[in-house]
């Protein structure tokens, strides 16, 4: 699935940076990071997001479903002190 997902992030320009992550041996996630909401909203709406409305796929690889968790950047090192 993290491959998958992966494939399509590459293919959205708003799309920055992208990281499939490992918590433990079953527990993955993904940090993805958009320049503005209408890059994070063309990444939901797109290959990404379709990836997730697929409830059954879903429902067949993952143990629990799934979460996600929209944050907004306050800082980051590019930008303090600017």
């Amino acid at each position: 699935m993290l491959r998958d997902i992966y494939g399509c992030v590459l293919d959205e320009p708003a799309t920055g940076p992208w990281f499939g992550v490992r918590y433990s041996p079953t527990t993955f996630g993904i940090f993805e990071a958009f320049p503005n909401i209408a890059g994070r909203d063309a990444h939901v709406a797109g290959g990404g997001g379709d990836i997730f409305r697929d409830n059954p796929r879903m429902n067949e690889i993952l143990a629990c479903p799934a979460h996600v968790y929209r944050v907004d950047v306050l800082f980051n090192k590019a930008t303090v002190g600017k």
